[in-house]
């Protein structure tokens, strides 16, 4: 059973998780392309938005209207960029609600009595389980995307994309951190305190 200590520990390590993965769903540098001098340009692809510095302004993106969406049409590559990103923004944007719940979660069990702190980490452990693969899914489409599309020949990947990452890699070292302790911490085989 985890101590209140243990779950003071798991919120501070969630909520820095959490914020990684708010700074990557915010953040237009999931993708960015950099042209070589001495005529720098960059653009940057976030999950919701294109920003370049060649017109100094930010879009919506994908769009079919920007033509976005015809790159791999006709050159018999097996990839759909404008479904499989918007399908990824959508799971990024879900495991951002899941992360409050995690949040809310967290929060109920250090503010409530014995029962939920004996009981409450099942719970949050699903939580963030499944915080961390709409992250791995989102995070796997993007990458799908960047490595199969045309449109994205000679470009890399950004800090959002990174900082996703991180997010998801953290979120399942916690959810095996509180499960080994919640396992063995009690019986004094880990000792974490």
């Amino acid at each position: 059973m985890p101590t209140r200590n243990a779950y003071i520990a798991a919120t501070a390590v969630f909520l820095a998780t959490y914020g990684f993965q708010l700074v990557s769903l915010f953040d237009p540098k999931w993708v960015q392309y950099k042209s070589p001098e001495p005529y720098y340009t960059e653009a940057n692809y976030g999950l919701f938005q294109k920003c370049s510095t060649l017109t100094d302004d930010c879009r919506r993106f994908p769009q079919k209207s920007w033509g976005d969406c015809d790159q791999d049409r006709d050159s018999g590559r097996r990839v759909n960029l404008c479904t499989e990103w918007r399908v990824a923004s959508v799971f990024a944007v879900f495991s951002a609600f899941v992360g409050l719940w995690v949040i809310a979660g967290l929060s109920t069990v250090l503010y409530t009595g014995e029962r939920w702190i004996t009981t409450g980490w099942k719970h949050i452990l699903g939580l963030v389980g499944i915080f961390a693969g709409l992250q791995v899914v989102c995070m796997a489409l993007i990458a799908h995307v960047t490595q199969t599309s045309a449109m994205f020949a000679h470009h890399h990947y950004g800090l959002s994309f990174i900082f996703s990452n991180v997010s998801w890699v953290l979120s399942a070292v916690l959810a095996l951190g509180v499960a080994l302790y919640a396992r063995y911490g009690a019986q004094g085989q880990i000792a974490l305190e």
